[in-house]
């Protein structure tokens, strides 16, 4: 069984889905510098290390939000493929399809 795309991709869906993403990347964003940046300044605070603790906590932040989006892009990468229509084995990437009729002519 295949998901037919043409049925799902209607204004209210696509706008539901863009919604979520949108929340899903920023929530991954934020999160974790909140909570790496505040972790790294309250140790700054107690050892009296002024900016060290907090550079830490971007670089932190930064690698967490990095593993998060790129596990969230696995996820939907899979789930477009479940879904997809199965491939053709005469059809050619569209590329090649411009290439051939750009010599043909």
């Amino acid at each position: 069984m295949y998901m037919d795309f043409k049925k799902i991709v209607d204004f209210k869906s696509v706008k539901e889905l863009s919604m979520s993403v949108f929340y899903y990347i920023s929530g991954s964003i934020i999160g974790p510098l909140l909570i790496f940046c505040g972790l790294g300044y309250l140790l700054d605070s107690y050892f009296a290390t002024n900016p060290i603790f907090l550079i830490v906590g971007v670089f932190v932040a930064f690698v967490t939000t990095n593993i998060l989006l790129f596990k969230k892009v696995v996820k939907i990468n899979r789930l477009v493929n479940k879904y997809a229509p199965p491939k053709k084995e005469d059809e050619k990437p569209l590329d090649e399809k411009k290439e051939l009729e750009s010599s043909e002519s």
